[in-house]
């Protein structure tokens, strides 16, 4: 392959650092820029919604975290993240992990980027519910998932869980002793090391 991918992220964003993750894991060569997306007029001529991650190959954009890792895993020589025997089981986990970093995002805005008086409050504990519950099922499925092999959905939740962890609370750990033990341990990786978020640009 003769184009060089790049990678427009965030500095902060989960679903990019999903995206970093799996290139690590794949050996995709690759370039990553980090941009402040509030600025970045340009990134609509590639991606009309201006979001992080986004991915552009020669005269080919791929937009959304989970395009941008199938396509990272189509052209590895690695073995495949995505597991054929739990295909389907799999994508739901990375679903859920999304639907976790959806929520802590929105929260993270709503609390940081609106005045005091005017956040709404029912939202925020919406956002905040829907978390919580959400690392509940996951521990409830721990056994499914974790295997030896790293696949995208252990990926995926480990970059939920760590986001929330960043942005609203480290005590669901509490409640998930095994997600919290598997997370400590996956974070010793150098693929987690080397992708922890910087500082984010001021919402605008």
């Amino acid at each position: 392959m003769t184009d060089i991918p790049l990678l427009y992220n965030g500095p902060t964003s989960p679903f990019g650092r999903k995206c970093k993750i799996s290139a690590l894991v794949l050996d995709i060569a690759h370039k990553e820029e980090k941009i402040n997306i509030y600025k970045s007029r340009f990134l609509d001529e590639f991606n009309p919604l201006r979001q992080v991650p986004t991915l552009i190959v020669g005269d080919k954009t791929i937009t959304d975290s989970d395009n941008i890792c199938l396509y990272f895993d189509s052209i590895s020589k690695k073995d495949s993240i995505y597991p054929k025997d739990r295909y389907w089981e799999s994508m739901t986990m990375i679903s859920v992990s999304n639907g976790i970093m959806e929520n802590a995002v929105n929260r993270y805005i709503e609390m940081s980027a609106i005045p005091e008086l005017e956040q709404r409050q029912k939202s925020i504990e919406r956002y905040e519910k829907k978390i919580l519950r959400s690392i509940d099922w996951i521990e409830r499925k721990y056994d499914e998932f974790v295997t030896d092999n790293l696949t995208i959905d252990q990926i995926s939740v480990a970059c939920a869980l760590d986001y929330t962890s960043f942005r609203f609370t480290d005590t669901w750990g509490e409640n998930n002793i095994k997600l919290k033990k598997w997370l400590e341990n996956i974070t010793k990786n150098d693929f987690m090391k080397s992708t922890l978020p910087g500082e984010s640009f001021k919402y605008e």
